[in-house]
C-alpha cells in the first residue's frame, strides 16, 4: 500500500487543524446533509459522492448515510448484493471522522425522526420509512423501496436548486455573513461558472436543519466532478478540500493491497526485459483502459484493430501492456496481443489473491493498477478511464503521457482548458495540480 499511496496519512499539522469556515456557529444545534444515491455506474455513483462529502464537511454538517443498497453494476458477489460507502472508504477511521461526522440513515431517523425531531417522519411515510431503513431495494414496488427513504427525505429536507447539469455551486465567505460578492469574487464566480446558474451557500440554506440533495434522481444528478462543480472563491480553502478528496476519499487498504500486488509482479516481470519503474516507483509497463460493456456513446466503442491503430506508437517494443476492461471475451484483443504482450487481471487471481476479495473489487484495482503505468491510453466519455488519469496526477505524473483511443480527442489530455461548463466526460488538472498551495496555479506548465 505504502509504495501506490498517493495520500497524506497523517495531514500536515496545518490541515489538521483546519476549521470548516461555513458551518456558523459553534452553538448551532446538529444540522444535517443526506442525499440519494445516484442511479449510474461506479464511477459515477463515487463522483457524486465525492461533492456530497465535500459540501458535508465544509458546512460542518453530519452527514446520514443512504441505507445499503444494490449499486448499479457491483453485483458481483450475488449472494449479498447490498453495499454502502463504507465497503470502499475508510470511513471510519478517527482522523476521517475529525472531518465530516456520518451517521446512517437508520440512526437519523432514531434520532430526529420522531415528533421532538428536526425530520419527523409522516405518519403515511412511517411503515415504508422504518423498512427501508436498514437495507433499501432499487424496485419500487418492494416493501423496502429504496424510494421510502428518498421521499421522506425530499419532505422534511430543503432541496436546493442545484442540478450540476445547470448548475455551480458557490461557497463564498462575504456571500456566507450576508454581504455581497465582492468584485474580486465576482470575478473568480464568473471564470468558473460560465453561464451556468449559480447556486449559494448562503444564510438561508444554513439555517435548514436537513439540507437533502436529490442525487439520485435523473433531473437532480449531480453527475460533475467535484472541482467542476463546487467553487471556492478563496482559492486556499478551494484547494485545502481538493487534498481532503485526495487524502480521505481513496480506496481501502485491502483494495490497494492486492493492487500493490500486482503492480509488483508488473514491475519484476517488466524488469526482466529492461523495463525499471521511475524514480516515483511508476511504469515499467504500460496500461489501456478499453471500455465495452454498456456505455452509452456508441462512436468510441471501436474494434481492437483500431486501439492498435490509434495508440500504437505510445508502446515502447517489448513492453508489458496492462489492460484494465470489462470485455469478458480476451479473444477480442487478439489484434493486439499479435503486436504486444498483454495482460489483464485476471491473470494475477492467486498471486493478488481475488478469490477471497469482495469481487466488486476488481474495477477498482484495475483501476489503481492501469494508474501506474508509464504511458496510459483510456476511453473517452469513460469516468473509469477518467478516474485513473487523476489517479495519475495525484501521483504527480504529466498528462503529456495520457491518450484517448478515440482520435477526435485522442490528445485531449495534452491541453489544460478552462473548464466553465458541465463536463464529466473527462478530468482535468484543476483537481489536482497546486492543490498543496492556497493560490489558483497557472495553466502554463504542466
Amino acid at each position: 500500500v505504502d509504495s501506490l499511496a498517493y495520500w497524506n496519512d497523517p495531514q500536515g499539522e496545518r490541515d489538521q487543524q483546519f476549521q470548516p469556515p461555513f458551518k456558523g456557529s459553534d452553538g448551532d444545534a446538529e444540522k444535517y446533509i443526506t442525499f440519494t444515491v445516484d442511479t449510474g455506474g461506479w464511477n459515477n455513483i463515487r463522483m457524486s459522492m465525492e461533492i456530497i462529502f465535500v459540501i458535508a464537511a465544509a458546512t460542518g454538517r453530519t452527514l446520514v448515510l443512504p441505507p445499503k443498497a444494490p449499486l448499479y453494476r457491483l453485483r458481483g458477489d450475488l449472494k449479498n448484493i447490498h453495499r454502502g460507502f463504507a465497503d470502499f472508504f475508510p470511513l471510519d477511521t478517527e482522523e476521517f471522522q475529525k472531518k465530516v461526522k456520518i451517521i446512517s440513515t437508520e440512526e437519523f431517523v432514531e434520532k430526529e425522526g420522531g415528533a421532538n425531531g428536526v425530520a419527523p417522519i409522516p405518519e403515511d411515510m412511517r411503515e415504508g420509512v422504518m423498512k427501508s431503513v436498514k437495507v433499501c431495494n432499487k424496485m419500487k414496488k418492494m416493501d423496502n423501496a429504496c424510494e421510502n427513504i428518498a421521499q421522506y427525505l425530499s419532505q422534511v429536507g430543503h432541496v436546493p436548486d442545484a442540478r450540476a447539469k445547470d448548475y455551480c455551486f458557490v461557497f463564498d465567505e462575504d456571500v456566507f455573513n450576508g454581504d455581497e460578492v465582492s468584485d474580486e469574487s465576482e470575478e473568480s464566480i464568473s471564470t468558473f461558472c460560465g453561464t451556468r446558474k449559480r447556486a449559494f451557500w448562503n444564510p438561508d440554506m444554513n439555517q435548514q436543519a436537513v439540507v437533502h440533495f436529490r442525487a439520485g434522481e435523473k433531473e437532480w444528478r449531480l453527475l460533475a466532478h467535484f472541482y467542476g462543480f463546487i467553487h471556492f472563491t478563496n482559492p486556499a480553502i478551494g484547494n485545502y478540500y481538493k487534498r481532503f478528496v485526495r487524502d480521505y476519499l481513496r480506496y481501502n487498504d485491502q483494495i490497494y493491497c492486492s493492487a500493490g500486488k500486482i503492480v509488483k509482479a508488473l514491475q519484476a516481470e517488466a524488469a526482466e526485459r529492461g523495463f525499471d519503474p521511475d524514480e516515483e516507483g511508476a511504469g515499467g509497463f504500460s496500461a489501456l483502459h478499453v471500455r465495452r460493456g454498456e456505455l452509452q456513446y456508441k462512436k468510441v466503442k471501436i474494434p481492437a484493430e483500431e486501439w492498435y491503430e490509434n495508440t500504437k506508437e505510445i508502446w515502447k517494443p517489448k513492453e508489458i501492456l496492462f489492460i484494465a476492461t470489462d470485455e469478458r471475451n480476451k479473444t477480442f484483443f487478439d489484434p493486439l496481443a499479435a503486436h504486444f504482450d498483454i495482460r489483464f487481471l485476471d491473470d494475477y487471481f492467486e498471486l493478488a489473491g481475488l478469490g477471497d476479495l469482495d469481487p466488486n473489487y476488481f474495477g477498482m484495482i484495475d483501476t489503481i493498477i492501469s494508474s501506474r503505468g508509464r504511458a496510459f491510453a483510456g476511453t473517452w466519455f469513460s469516468t473509469f478511464t477518467g478516474y485513473i488519469n487523476r489517479m495519475r496526477g495525484y501521483h504527480g505524473m504529466t498528462m503529456m503521457d495520457t491518450w484517448y483511443s478515440f482520435l477526435p480527442n485522442k490528445e485531449k489530455s495534452h491541453h489544460w482548458e478552462n473548464i466553465d461548463h458541465f463536463a464529466f466526460a473527462f478530468e482535468w488538472p484543476d483537481g489536482w495540480i497546486g492543490i498543496d498551495g492556497d493560490v489558483t496555479p497557472s495553466k502554463d506548465v504542466f
